[in-house]
């Protein structure tokens, strides 16, 4: 079975672009790289999709299950691997895109302990992040770090008469 969907999944082909499949398997895999510990928003942004396809896929819609997904959301999930979740928790990148990023919310007014619960890293890694002696962070705190900014970012662009940092 596997075999029939290989061209559609792994081959771009413009006219399968549209196809839909069946969301089976998919919601299977991202369950899967959902208990690695990669939430959803960290999931799209990997894989390149929306996070409300990705939260439409794990909890469907208004309550019932999607049935199907278009092929290439299905492509792009599959490109993350389980393996690779597993290391995005200790694979270090540069550290410097969070500092800036984390700094400007902190800036704003929020506490870091309670950004560290919302975005769902530790205290130590936010330390480590705000620390200027560090240069590198744990890949998984730096998107999780990324994705809060830019849904921050957002919020202060939708208040009327303030300004995003």
């Amino acid at each position: 079975m596997i075999e029939a969907l290989q061209p559609i999944l792994y081959s771009y082909d413009p006219e399968q672009e549209g196809v839909w499949v069946d969301a089976t398997p998919f919601r299977a895999h991202l369950m899967h790289l959902l208990a690695t510990g990669l939430t959803e928003p960290v999931i799209a942004r990997l894989a390149g999709v929306s996070v409300r396809s990705v939260d439409h896929l794990a909890h469907g819609r208004r309550g019932r299950p999607v049935r199907r997904i278009c092929g290439d959301t299905g492509r792009r999930l599959l490109r993350i691997t389980t393996l690779e979740a597993r290391a995005i928790r200790f694979r270090p990148v540069p550290v410097r895109p969070s500092r800036y990023r984390l700094r400007a919310m902190v800036a704003a007014g929020l506490p870091v302990h309670r950004l560290a619960d919302d975005i769902g890293v530790s205290i130590r890694d936010m330390e480590q992040v705000l620390d200027q002696r560090t240069a590198t962070c744990p890949q998984l705190a730096a998107l999780k770090i990324a994705t809060a900014y830019e849904q921050w970012e957002t919020e202060q662009q939708l208040r009327p008469g303030c300004a995003a940092a």
